[in-house]
């Protein structure tokens, strides 16, 4: 009977870490979190990098008003990647959270629950609930984008209804005041009937809105007039003369005073019916189409030449001008476009601007026509629509009707359909007379980094097209346009001086409060009262995006850390006409110098049909929901994955996928820190020239990989860390170097040179992979971190960002590899053959004999371990025409390695082993 083997199991140095292989994230990542706080790591970070060069990216302030979402999540994480990886590169990157505090949505929820509840506040009342509504929100966003994992200094954030922003965002309209490029103007603006007050463009969506689409006549019966269209003032008795206009707002044809033609069109005077009518000839076949009536031309003229002509409105006693324009276009209607300047924007360009045509608004705030316009007195304007068609009709005046479906300005908040109205507001100009500010602008952006590249054009159009800036609304939550009214003349009392005082006032003795509870006079000061005159505080409150746009005096210029200009802003599409607008346009006003030096734009959040989000179609991904389940891990690597620089999808199958990734990662990390376990890298090191060539060659790989991922981070290219890194830990480690290696770092001499140096390439990879993941997943790379045998840091966010040492490039070992990896895919798909036939089970079970010439032949010559490469018990290689061909090994299994040898047990008191694990024992 033989003599039982001895245990060599134990003798093998199989990977040993406690580092979990179970992420279990949702409970692990709030301990984490936790510890961040506890050890104070975003205050060291910034203790670290003191006196270093300043990298700022302000927080483009979300709105304080419910749950964040996962286009929050996005915007957040983006923004931590570059704060964490900045401060690992060796800048000083603080990051100060910011809200958005004041506005509609606050005041409507308040005021709301004031009606249900059938209580009356004074409006100091309500600015106190107004305030409670916004901290409210404030502490529970705060927690949520913390648990993203997101470090900044949440103990001090910037909100824009703290005293000292209010305060400075009053001193930034005086300073533009004082530049002359704040005006009152009597304008249409857009207007919110149902809450009373007038938006800016930036708050103004589009949305699906139902319309009657009208054709109108307005006669002609002026002499000279019906001269240039061909007729006499008899014959235009017998057979009427009229300009047709299209329009789907019927509500504003009381304030019609012009009809605008386009100089360069050709118009025709057509006949039908007994009667002519003047319309583009361009839409002659559409607009018969859309009326029923057969036209027949009679006469063409030029656009130019029917300027100042003039028709009769419909039913007002009073001559239309007509007007040339070139906002008028042949794509629908009549080419006669029905001009109303006190309810468009361009209409009130060229009919008033241009012309001189009065402003008439008989529509009062709440959507109401005015006692101008009796016969429909107090009748909302939407409800007076199909009225003033019956009446179009009645007279005569109707061609065409019909219900359309288009898109038309919606609230941005109240989703309530707007209307252009004119009222009295105070605007920032844009194109005023001496202030080139538009021009100024435009010549800025060029100094301007774009990321996309193509975020520039948008932005540059969006400046180019841009009206002036309306900066007052009638509300009660907001910062105060420090302008005071004189009771007696009801003049306003703008002037710089009084602005800074109120802004003193509000700074110093408790905000917009202090602002209304500190009497006018005192506000006005001694020199505004000394002729008897008494002033009251003025009502209107500035635009929300004045707000959070003056975050570059705010905080930018305030806040220690910060720099102006910012070096990033970082915000969605959207913001091309919100805070990137509001800013660069704020900040050109008093500076002349853009806030921020470089521009990073995200797509929108979309499910991944491209469909937006939304609760009805259930396709929402709740962050907080994710966090809760699957951990925030999840979420960043989500947001690094996609290529924001499109729309970002975001369903099941991504998070699914990033999930799956996560695990692969985590597996790697778990393995790599298993494989150090007995390694002291102060005595266990080897030196790079006492590396072999596979150890020098994963070196190399690394260096390279880390290349990538400096360069994608530096370009904001997150998804190319994402990439870079998943295809290092799935291919060239998990399934080539770690795959290689594994009998060295099992089976072979444990303090033996080969395995050594093989635990010297792991501990150098594990240390550059925790630092070149830690800002996108910062939660893996602090746990792996607290496993890592070479910690020197209380987190590696303290750490630097790796740079590879120069003598890691091998480009010519890297060439050689890259032939030997080509024969090693080969052999791989000759033993699966092997298997398949069931020739062999293990790899370790083949003999390999591989041909080969010229650069592989030479490559394969040089490499002395090629049993370890490819994984197999013995390999032959020749000279030959390329081939690759497997067998069945000879000689016995080795019990310990399980590599086959003919010279099994040649030391009696190591039986059962082979030469290569006899040495390894000895």
């Amino acid at each position: 009977m033989s003599s039982p083997l001895p245990d060599y199991k134990s003798t093998l140095r199989l990977p040993q870490t406690d580092f979990p292989m179970k992420g279990n994230l949702p409970q692990r990542e709030p301990e984490i979190i936790q510890r961040w706080q506890t050890l104070k790591i975003y205050e060291k970070v910034l203790a670290k990098n003191a006196g270093r060069p300043i990298f700022t990216l302000p927080d483009g302030p979300p709105y304080a008003n419910g749950s964040i979402h996962i286009g929050h999540a996005l915007n957040k994480t983006l923004k931590d990647f570059i704060i964490k990886y900045k401060n690992m590169r060796g800048f000083q990157s603080s990051f100060i959270p910011g809200w958005d505090c004041h506005g509609l949505p606050i005041e409507h929820k308040v005021m709301k629950d004031l009606n249900e509840k059938k209580l009356v506040k004074s409006e100091a009342e309500v600015l106190t609930l107004c305030r409670a509504e916004a901290q409210k929100w404030i502490d529970h966003q705060s927690k949520q984008f913390q648990r993203l994992g997101v470090l900044a200094d949440w103990q001090h954030p910037y909100t824009t209804m703290s005293a000292e922003y209010e305060a400075e965002e009053v001193r930034e309209f005086a300073r533009i005041f004082k530049k002359g490029l704040i005006y009152r103007g009597l304008k249409p603006v857009y207007w919110n009937w149902t809450l009373k007050t007038a938006l800016a463009d930036a708050e103004v969506e589009y949305h699906m809105h139902r319309s009657p689409s009208i054709f109108a006549k307005f006669n002609v019966t002026d002499v000279e007039t019906l001269g240039k269209l061909g007729f006499s003032q008899r014959e235009s008795q017998k057979s009427p003369v009229s300009f047709v206009i299209w329009t789907t707002t019927p509500w504003t044809l009381p304030a019609n005073v012009g009809i605008c033609v386009h100089p360069d069109f050709d118009y025709g005077v057509f006949e039908t019916k007994g009667e002519n009518l003047v319309i583009a000839k361009a839409l002659k076949d559409s607009f018969e189409k859309e009326t029923g009536l057969t036209l027949t031309e009679k006469k063409s003229i030029l656009g130019k030449d029917l300027e100042f002509c003039k028709a009769r409105h419909p039913w007002i006693d009073r001559d239309s001008l007509i007007i040339l324009g070139q906002h008028v276009t042949q794509e629908t209607g009549t080419g006669c476009v029905h001009t109303a300047p006190g309810h468009g924007a361009d209409d009130y360009k060229v009919g008033h601007v241009k012309y001189q045509l009065p402003l008439l608004c008989p529509v009062n705030d709440a959507g109401q026509f005015t006692d101008d316009v009796p016969e429909y007195k107090g009748i909302n304007i939407f409800k007076a629509n199909p009225m003033i068609v019956e009446q179009l009709k009645k007279s005569g005046h109707l061609l065409g009707y019909a219900e359309i479906e288009h898109s038309y300005p919606h609230c941005w908040r109240s989703k309530t359909p707007l209307i252009f109205r004119t009222t009295p507001q105070w605007f920032l100009g844009v194109d005023l007379e001496g202030s080139n500010l538009r021009q100024k602008i435009l010549a800025e952006m060029e100094s301007v980094q774009f990321f996309p590249e193509w975020g520039k054009a948008r932005f540059q159009a969006m400046m180019e097209n841009r009206p002036d800036w309306c900066l007052s609304r009638q509300r009660i939550w907001g910062v105060p346009i420090p302008i005071l009214t004189c009771v007696e003349t009801g003049e306003p009392l703008a002037d710089y001086d009084v602005m800074m005082r109120i802004a003193d006032v509000i700074e110093n003795k408790g905000g917009i409060d202090a602002y209304y509870q500190t009497p006018a006079n005192e506000l006005a000061g001694a020199a505004a009262t000394a002729n008897g005159f008494n002033y009251k505080h003025g009502k209107d409150i500035l635009d929300v995006w004045f707000d959070s746009g003056v975050c570059h005096a705010a905080v930018q210029r305030r806040r220690t850390g910060m720099s102006f200009p910012a070096d990033l802003y970082l915000e969605g599409s959207d913001q091309h006409r919100g805070w990137f607008n509001t800013s660069m346009l704020s900040s050109m006003a008093t500076q002349e110098r853009s806030p921020f030096k470089a521009l990073l734009t995200h797509g929108f959040v979309t499910d991944p049909q491209g469909r937006k989000m939304s609760k009805s179609l259930g396709n929402v991904i709740d962050p907080n929901e994710v966090s809760s389940k699957s951990g925030s891990e999840i979420i960043r690597l989500w947001a690094a994955y996609s290529d924001y620089g499109n729309d970002v999808s975001c369903g099941p199958e991504e998070l699914n996928r990033v999930t799956e990734t996560y695990r692969r990662i985590r597996n790697t990390m778990r393995f790599l820190l298993g494989t150090l376990s007995d390694f002291d890298v102060q005595k266990d090191r080897v030196p790079f020239s006492g590396l072999n060539s596979l150890d020098q060659w994963a070196l190399h790989e690394l260096g390279c990989l880390n290349e990538k991922v400096i360069a994608a981070y530096e370009s904001y290219e997150f998804y190319k860390v994402y990439h870079a890194l998943n295809t290092f830990y799935t291919v060239t480690l998990s399934a080539t170097y770690l795959d290689i290696l594994k009998d060295r770092l099992y089976t072979w001499k444990a303090d033996g040179l080969p395995r050594r140096g093989a635990q010297t390439v792991l501990y150098d990879i594990t240390d550059y992979l925790i630092r070149m993941m830690a800002p996108i997943l910062s939660f893996l790379a602090e746990e792996s971190y607290d496993y890592f045998k070479g910690k020197s840091a209380e987190s590696p966010l303290l750490l630097e960002f790796p740079v590879a040492p120069s003598q890691w490039k091998n480009l010519k070992l890297a060439a050689e590899y890259e032939l030997l990896l080509g024969v090693r895919t080969e052999v791989q798909k000759t033993l699966e053959l092997l298997r398949a036939d069931r020739v062999i089970g293990s790899s370790l079970e083949a003999l390999v004999k591989i041909q080969a010439e010229g650069e592989v032949l030479s490559a394969l010559q040089k490499h002395s371990e090629l049993r370890e490469f490819f994984i197999v018990s013995e390999v032959e290689v020749r000279e030959g025409s390329p081939k690759v061909m497997a067998t069945r090994v000879g000689g016995e299994k080795c019990v310990r390695c399980w590599n086959y040898s003919p010279q099994i047990g040649l030391k009696a008191e190591l039986p059962g082993i082979c030469p290569k694990c006899t040495e390894a024992l000895s």
